[in-house]
């Protein structure tokens, strides 16, 4: 166990000067990573980039109303609501000579995230899991099928509660590690940390709660995404829902 303890300590506090001295995929001039998950095939919904029926709180406000929510009202979340929240956890700002500017902080614009949403409770969306389009501001469907919701239930070991959502956020490591090698795994966990704050505080701002996540079956989650588990895998999730 002390062998293991120490082992992961290491992947957290890499020599951040030996990564001058390697010889990366990238300065090795190899094919940088797709970019961008796609899912082919598959029924996509376009997200509103409209909010003006959301009435916007401070910063401050936001900060101090924010506590982890594990009691939710039994009230849909708007379309309109759920655009909100990954418009601002998960978008693409912009893209500018391939380098990727992101709503969060991302290692050296490797944008190794993906975000995916299990919609239990949203109005005029079908329940299921779909895959946040961040570049277009998409939803693009990944499964529907019956006893779904407690599949996820199971998943996230009976934390799901009734939130209207679940918010999963993935990496595909070979991103990140294109540019910092073994150091992509702390950097990973790092833009999964800024997403997930984001979400959180956004919450605030339509009257709902999240309760980040990490107590989760990793197998069953990353099957559920329909990931492999391996190159992209899950790193983090949390509910959403109402406050009471």
């Amino acid at each position: 166990m002390k062998e293991k303890i120490e082992q992961n300590r290491k992947a957290i506090r890499p020599t951040w000067s030996d990564l001058y001295d390697l010889k990366t995929y990238k300065k090795m001039k190899k094919p940088r990573p797709e970019q961008f998950l796609r899912i082919k095939d598959t029924k996509v919904i376009d997200l509103s980039k409209d909010f003006s029926s959301i009435k916007q709180k401070t910063l401050s406000e936001c900060i101090g109303s924010r506590r982890s929510l594990r009691s939710y009202k039994d009230q849909a979340l708007s379309f309109e609501e759920l655009s909100y929240l990954l418009w601002e956890t998960s978008r693409v700002d912009h893209i500018d000579n391939g380098i990727i500017y992101k709503t969060i902080p991302t290692a050296g614009a490797t944008n190794s995230g993906e975000t995916f949403v299990y919609i239990n409770q949203v109005e005029h969306i079908e329940k299921g899991i779909y895959l946040y389009v961040q570049d277009k501001h998409q939803l693009a469907l990944v499964s529907q099928k019956d006893d779904l919701t407690n599949e996820v239930n199971r998943a996230l070991f009976r934390q799901l509660r009734g939130a209207q959502i679940v918010v999963y956020f993935t990496h595909v490591l070979a991103r990140v590690e294109y540019k910092y090698a073994y150091f992509g795994p702390k950097l990973a966990t790092l833009e999964a940390g800024h997403a997930c704050q984001n979400l959180s505080l956004s919450a605030e701002i339509i009257d709902a709660g999240a309760c980040a996540i990490a107590a989760y079956d990793q197998e069953r989650t990353d099957r559920l995404l329909n990931i492999n588990g391996e190159d992209h895998f899950t790193i983090y999730c949390a509910t959403v829902g109402k406050k009471n």
